[in-house]
């Protein structure tokens, strides 16, 4: 059997993508990426002004179709609104990607944390991802083949001080994603995707976490773009249930050491747009 050009299997042309959390950073360029791997787009963002933004740029530099929902994912409502969205716009959607987040609790003990702090973090991290993925097995991708890609963190896999519900959420992230991919074998793929702490311009937030990651230096938003594309396309065609982690090291060869701890408690809220470990 003749097998495909081996870039031609990263192409995700006749494909549509929904992507979470896509008005900022990195949901931002892996939209961009997407269009650019030939891929239509259905962004979903609560910051209006900035997903705009985002469509109006891929459009204009790619020439894909683009439909935008104004919502946050967290509202159980949300999932209604973007499925008429979704249905207005294309046949079928065939790649979702969770990316929205939420810290829940800014440096606070684990002990003080409040139930509506908890809630925050597990309305968009974990059920915002369980409900889309249920309407996107069910509802979006049709009788047809489908790839789930979950934002996940380091957080998922080591205890980060003053961090417990973006910690506890993000390992459920982890393991929905497992389940998901246990349970949708072999018509629906699911993989999860570990970026570090990167920003659109890669500076790292401290100069102590700088020091602890093994590349030395913050990440940018557009180097988590090639494992999404991997991901969503044919050349990940046999992994499901897997991770691809795109974190200069931290997660397998550093971690919260004290110095990071102190100089900057994990769970901070960045500036607006940043992802963190």
């Amino acid at each position: 059997m003749t097998q495909p050009d081996v870039l031609d299997r990263f192409r995700l042309t006749g494909r549509t993508a929904l992507i979470t959390g896509a008005g900022h950073n990195i949901g931002a360029a892996i939209a961009q990426g997407y269009a650019e791997a030939g891929a239509d787009l259905l962004l979903v963002d609560k910051d209006k002004e900035a997903v705009d933004a985002v469509a109006e740029g891929v459009r204009r530099a790619t020439g894909r179709h683009v439909a935008v929902v104004h919502c946050d994912v967290g509202a159980a409502s949300a999932v209604d609104r973007i499925l008429a969205t979704a249905q207005e716009h294309f046949t079928c959607v065939d790649i979702l990607v969770n990316d929205a987040l939420a810290f829940g609790a800014a440096g606070t003990h684990s002990a003080d944390v409040t139930v509506a702090e908890w809630q925050a973090a597990l309305d968009v991290n974990v059920l915002a991802p369980a409900r889309l993925s249920a309407a996107f097995v069910r509802t979006l991708v049709g009788e047809g083949e489908g790839v789930i890609v979950n934002l996940l963190s380091g957080a998922a896999f080591a205890p980060v001080p003053l961090a417990a519900p973006y910690s506890v959420s993000k390992a459920a992230l982890w393991m929905l994603t497992r389940c998901f991919a246990k349970d949708c074998a072999p018509r629906i793929r699911v993989n999860g995707l570990c970026p570090g702490t990167m920003s659109p311009d890669g500076v790292p937030r401290t100069e102590e976490l700088r020091k602890a990651t093994p590349m030395g230096r913050g990440g940018r938003a557009d180097e988590a773009v090639g494992a999404a594309i991997y991901l969503a396309s044919a050349a990940s065609s046999y992994s499901t249930g897997d991770i691809v982690y795109v974190n200069g090291g931290f997660t397998h060869l550093a971690g919260y050491g004290d110095e990071v701890i102190s100089a900057d408690p994990v769970g901070r809220p960045r500036s607006k747009g940043g992802n963190t470990v």
